[in-house]
């Protein structure tokens, strides 16, 4: 199920367990292990350098929109339409089911592990953030009217959102930190990150960088403009080494340098699901071949060497290493 091909891609493929459309992606903390939520409840844990499929999970979620894996690798959370208002907990790499969640008023959409493992986060479409104790079958905090879970790369800072305003959250204490107006009225936060100093919105289908500090719109904008991001469809940004941000939307990945404004963009890959690799080294897309695609190429999850990739793709711009 995995191929290596040019330019040391790996190509993992679609079909392992159930040729279905790939949902969503994510790595683990050590960007070790790759899970990829798939229609029909099925959930696909890769273990990346050995290039080998750690497991195949039958949730019984039906459509499988969100997944996370532990910091430790040890347990992967899935939440899916097929299954009303749970998240599920299993084991890896055994695959095993060790509890079920059942505190919601809606679908969850997003699920994320804390950086030791002592917390997880979990939203629903009913709009409340739940943070909930893996070790056991209890919720610890429920921010009502939230949505949209954001964490920075150390997970030290929580961003949410609300009809009115951006709320950071220390998840040491799940203390109020500071907000900031929603502006435009109707963004979406994507990405966040302390270091520096910025977040990245979505609003009419457009990418805006922000200061995370006051909310400043920033005068860098991508140029030219990215594709547009639905909120239906989904799709993903997260901050690369600096200036670089990487992300997916209508159908495409891409690649944004901050400073100069400069983007690349990929070929019609048909599918929103893609991933950052928390070390910042690996870019994770799925590709979800159109029947009125012009051109084929291998369904599955494709991965890129992020630094290769900016210097080839931004006309061999330098990286900086990441701080």
């Amino acid at each position: 199920g995995v191929h290596l091909g040019p330019g040391n891609t790996i190509t993992i493929q679609q079909g392992v367990g159930t040729p279905t459309t790939i949902n969503v992606l994510a790595f683990s903390k050590d960007s070790k292990l790759l899970a990829a939520g798939k229609d029909f409840g099925r959930v696909v844990v890769w273990d990346v350098p050995s290039r080998k499929v750690l497991c195949a999970i039958d949730t019984g979620q039906g459509i499988v929109h969100a997944v996370a894996l532990s910091s430790d690798g040890k347990f992967v959370a899935t939440g899916g339409e097929g299954e009303p208002f749970a998240l599920k907990l299993w084991q890896l790499p055994e695959g095993k089911l060790v509890r079920t969640y059942r505190h919601f008023n809606g679908y969850v959409r997003a699920v994320a592990f804390g950086p030791a493992g002592t917390w997880m986060i979990a939203a629903d479409n009913a709009g409340v953030t739940h943070i909930l104790d893996p070790a056991a079958d209890k919720p610890l905090v429920e921010l009502q009217e939230m949505h949209s879970p954001l964490l920075s790369p150390q997970g030290d800072i929580l961003m949410t959102v609300n009809k009115d305003e951006f709320t950071l959250w220390s998840t040491s204490d799940w203390t109020k930190l500071r907000t900031l107006k929603r502006n435009p009225s109707y963004a979406i936060p994507l990405a966040l990150s302390p270091t520096p100093d910025n977040f990245v919105i979505t609003s009419s289908g457009n990418f805006r960088l922000l200061r995370l500090s006051n909310g400043e719109i920033l005068p860098s904008s991508p140029s030219p403009e990215l594709p547009k991001f639905n909120p239906a469809a989904g799709g993903f940004a997260a901050f690369g080494a600096e200036p670089l941000l990487f992300g997916h939307s209508d159908d495409r990945l891409w690649v944004w340098n901050s400073s100069t404004g400069q983007t690349c963009v990929s070929d019609l890959m048909y599918s929103e699901s893609g991933s950052l690799s928390p070390d910042g080294t690996l870019l994770a897309g799925a590709n979800d071949n159109s029947i009125l695609a012009q051109t084929k190429s291998g369904d599955g999850v494709w991965i890129w060497n992020t630094s290769k990739l900016a210097a080839r793709c931004l006309d061999a711009m330098p990286v900086p290493s990441r701080r």
